[in-house]
């Protein structure tokens, strides 16, 4: 399980000369944790060979096992705005196959993704699509506390498989993204995540 820092867009050029892990900047008062499981994005080809007969050539077939993509678990932390997030974008790709390592740096399309994260408060009225009220009364008090955890899966192993049967050899993935969005206090909001594994495997015959 990898743990990750979100940075406000307001921060990105502070953030990217060296800010500490977490720091807010700006007036941006989103602050959002995010934790990756990419333990399940393999996708599985099997290469089955069927030696020639008296009557019939040799034989070669692929079966592809798809995966079940990378989860990514969001959090705002205590006293963050609520957060909506819309979309995201690869921005690196290090593809590893046979042949060698190829690395693509790209502003690539932003892809549509819709969800919903509470503000760092707790209370009795808080559900997983409201937020706490930011005044509480002694009766229904709002305490800083993280958010409800809210999460996305991406497969982003789609088409390994397939190239697993196109180079006759397992290969690896490694991708960094950014997310996108907004603050319920109107502020863009990026959530940086690197590193994030994905596989094709060969199995079966050589």
């Amino acid at each position: 399980m990898k743990k990750l820092l979100a940075i406000p867009m307001l921060a990105l050029l502070i953030a990217a000369c060296g800010s500490a892990p977490g720091q807010i900047s700006g007036n941006s008062r989103a602050s959002v944790g995010v934790s990756v499981d990419d333990s399940k994005s393999t996708e599985v080809a099997t290469k089955t060979v069927t030696p020639a007969t008296a009557t019939a050539p040799a034989k070669t077939s692929w079966a592809i096992s798809k995966g079940n993509g990378v989860t990514f678990t969001f959090m705002t932390r205590p006293g963050s705005d609520g957060v909506y997030l819309t979309g995201y974008r690869v921005v690196k790709d290090v593809l590893t196959t046979a042949s060698g390592t190829t690395t693509t740096t790209t502003d690539g399309q932003v892809n549509k993704a819709d969800l919903y994260l509470t503000s760092g408060y707790a209370c009795a009225s808080r559900t997983a699509q409201s937020s706490c009220p930011y005044n509480g009364t002694d009766a229904a008090p709002t305490t800083p506390a993280n958010g409800v955890p809210g999460q996305l899966t991406i497969g982003l192993e789609g088409g390994l498989g397939d190239l697993v049967v196109a180079t006759n050899a397992s290969v690896s993935r490694v991708t960094d993204l950014e997310f996108y969005g907004t603050s319920s206090n109107g502020q863009p909001v990026t959530v940086a995540v690197s590193g994030v594994v994905s596989f094709g495997s060969k199995q079966g015959d050589n």
